[in-house]
C-alpha cells in the first residue's frame, strides 16, 4: 500500500476559518483555485516561512510567539542578544496591552532605534558563518534568526505599528487543533477525498463558533437547504 503526504494549510480570523488539503506545501498551493491567498491583500500573519513571502499583494507580519520560543531556546544556551531580545518583544507586548493596541506615534523611532541596536549586539556575539568545502558557509541557529529578525523588522514589529494585527498567529494553530487530534487518535485519512471533505467540514463548524451559534442546528440548517445563521445575519 503506497502512502503519500498532504498538506493541511489553514486562514483565519476572530470570525471565519478557511481550511484546504493540497500534495504541496509551499506557493503551489496557493496558486491553486482553492487557495484565498494569491489575491489576498489584508495582514498575513505567518510563522516565517519563506514561500509565504511570494505572496506580494498582502501586508506581512510575523508571529511572536514563535519568535520567543526561538530566542527563548538560544537564550537557555548563554546567548545574552537573546535574553535581551525576548525582554524586548514581552515589553513591547505589554506596552500595547498584551498585543490589542499599537504604540503611539512618538514611540515608534525610539523602539526602531532599540531594536537596532539589539540586532547590532547580536552580530556581536553570534559566531561568522563557517566556510564549507561544498555549498554555502554554514550559520548557528542564533546567526539564522538574527537575519532573519533583521530581514523582516516591519513584520516582526507590526503588531506594535498597526491595530489590526495580533502578536501571534495562535488563532491558526488553535484551528488546526482538531485535525491533529483526529490523526493522533484515528490516524490518517485513507483518502485524499475524505481529507478535503474533513477540511471544509471543519471550516464550516470552526465558522459557525466563531460566530457563536451552535453547529448541529446551523448542520441541520444547510442540509434543509437553509442559509446558515451567520450569513443570514450579514458578513
Amino acid at each position: 500500500m503506497c502512502w503519500e503526504l498532504f498538506w493541511l494549510h489553514e486562514l483565519g480570523n476572530e470570525r471565519f476559518t478557511y481550511q484546504f488539503v493540497h500534495k504541496r506545501r509551499g506557493i503551489e498551493a496557493h496558486q491553486e483555485e482553492q487557495s484565498l491567498l494569491l489575491n489576498f491583500k489584508g495582514w498575513l500573519l505567518h510563522d516565517c516561512w519563506a514561500p509565504y513571502f511570494n505572496l506580494e499583494k498582502c501586508q506581512h507580519a510575523l508571529c511572536n510567539a514563535h519568535l520567543l520560543r526561538e530566542l527563548n531556546a538560544l537564550q537557555e544556551r548563554k546567548r545574552k542578544w537573546a535574553a535581551n531580545f525576548h525582554a524586548f518583544l514581552l515589553d513591547l507586548h505589554k506596552k500595547t496591552d498584551q498585543g490589542r493596541g499599537q504604540l503611539p506615534e512618538h514611540l515608534r523611532p525610539s523602539i526602531i532605534r532599540k531594536y537596532s541596536r539589539l540586532l547590532e549586539a547580536g552580530y556581536r556575539e553570534e559566531p561568522q558563518p563557517q566556510k564549507s568545502a561544498r555549498g554555502r558557509p554554514k550559520k548557528s541557529k542564533g546567526r539564522n534568526l538574527l537575519e532573519r529578525l533583521d530581514m523582516h523588522w516591519e513584520a516582526v514589529l507590526a503588531f506594535a505599528h498597526h491595530k489590526k494585527v495580533p502578536f501571534t498567529n495562535n488563532l491558526a494553530e488553535r484551528d488546526i487543533r482538531p485535525a491533529k487530534s483526529k490523526l493522533k487518535v484515528a490516524g490518517c485519512f485513507r483518502t485524499l477525498t475524505g481529507a478535503q471533505a474533513y477540511a471544509r467540514i471543519h471550516s464550516f463548524i470552526s465558522t459557525v463558533r466563531k460566530n457563536q451559534y451552535n453547529a448541529f442546528n446551523e448542520l441541520v440548517n444547510i442540509f434543509n437547504g437553509l442559509t446558515p445563521s451567520y450569513r443570514a445575519v450579514g458578513t
